[in-house]
């Protein structure tokens, strides 16, 4: 069975993004890259017909055209209630592609102003792709628990624009405000890609991996 690689491009222009993927991988004693000026992104399609199928094409182009591993995610938020109307898929562009995070929470809380209750119920979907030169090496994607989207919002959360009117109602915070402990008991989405792409590495190198930790730049 190879090894996995052990240099990793972090393949997001997304600073929030970015700070996810690190998190995903930090103590595994990897070298993990950011984008820069020497090893600028390709600008994949997300046009797939899945997320799992985005972020393998991100991970895919991007491992080929810098000629290293990729590590790439793409996520979108869930609102069954708007049916037709709605698709996690185009969560970053269902109010155009050059709309500002603040244009889409208007046009988003305009589209769910007459639903009340449990009708407004949401939840968030991820999914995160590994590829070496321009091969496949693994894919993940997760769900998180239900919760309910805010009337209004008072600030906007930066790269995660819809985290800014999702609200868990058992812990009565928006997702963001969560702290690690609430995470933990919400079985978080992004906690439980972290447990499936740290096992790929530990089932790949084995139990005892270097645990190293690396300061981001």
């Amino acid at each position: 069975m190879p090894a996995p690689p052990r240099r990793i491009l972090l393949a997001s222009t997304n600073n929030a993004k970015l700070g996810k993927l690190w998190w995903l991988l930090d103590g595994l004693g990897l070298e993990l890259l950011v984008p820069d000026e020497s090893n600028s992104l390709p600008q994949p399609r997300e046009d797939g017909p899945s997320h799992i199928a985005n972020a393998e094409r991100k991970a895919i182009e991007a491992s080929r055209a810098l000629g290293l591993a990729a590590i790439a995610s793409d996520g979108g938020l869930v609102i069954p209630v708007l049916g037709d109307r709605w698709h996690s898929l185009y969560t970053g562009r269902f109010a155009g592609s050059g709309a500002t995070d603040q244009e889409r929470l208007d046009a988003l809380l305009e589209l769910m102003q007459h639903y009340e209750g449990q009708r407004r119920s949401a939840h968030w979907t991820e999914a995160v792709a590994l590829a070496d030169r321009g091969y496949l090496l693994g894919s993940w994607e997760a769900e998180s628990p239900p919760g309910l989207l805010d009337r209004r919002y008072d600030k906007i959360v930066p790269g995660f624009w819809g985290f800014s009117v999702w609200r868990l109602p058992q812990f009565g915070k928006r997702y963001p405000d969560l702290t690690p402990e609430e995470l933990d008991q919400l079985d978080d989405h992004w906690s439980r890609l972290r447990e499936q792409v740290r096992g790929y590495f530990v089932e790949h190198q084995g139990p005892h991996i270097e645990r190293t930790q690396k300061t981001p730049r």
